[in-house]
């Protein structure tokens, strides 16, 4: 090839979107952001996941953890499990342990019985310290919350 072929060869240029104005942008309203059927699935199955793994956390400690009638357990439970679990040989992660306490922990019913206060418990199920005004509090308003997404106010 010659240098002349070269000079002759179209350039090509992508075109910009116009960014809009700030007043513009202000003006369009946003519409919210539609979840696909796979999404839904995958957020059903993992939902489904998360309960078996705290369903399991609640089989290995049930003097500790019930569905039914939960009980504010200690400050530190989280280590305490993790030593068992250890100790036991059980096949449990910590991050498993994490998110099913997690799971427990943000649960209605747990929520409500850390509002009403009294003994908070160790893994056998013996009191072990007590639930502080300031926690209370806060669970209060968490069960505040959990209702109000629940009733389709949040």
């Amino acid at each position: 090839m010659t240098d002349n072929n070269e000079a002759k060869r179209p350039v090509l240029s992508l075109k910009r979107k116009p960014t809009p104005k700030p007043a513009e942008a202000e003006k369009t309203p946003q519409k919210p952001v539609q979840a696909t059927g796979k999404s839904n699935k995958r957020a059903r199955k993992n939902a489904r996941h998360k309960h078996n793994q705290m369903l399991r956390l609640i089989s290995i400690f049930p003097a500790l953890l019930s569905e039914e009638d939960p009980k504010p357990f200690k400050i530190g439970i989280l280590e305490d499990m993790a030593k068992y679990i250890a100790d036991n040989e059980l096949t449990f992660g910590i991050g498993q342990v994490k998110s099913a306490l997690a799971r427990y922990t943000s649960n209605y019913r747990y929520q409500k019985a850390l509002a009403a206060g009294g003994d908070r418990y160790d893994l056998d199920g013996n009191p072990c310290g007590e639930v502080t005004p300031e926690q209370q509090a806060a669970a209060k308003e968490k069960t505040k919350a959990i209702k109000a997404v629940y009733n389709g106010k949040g």
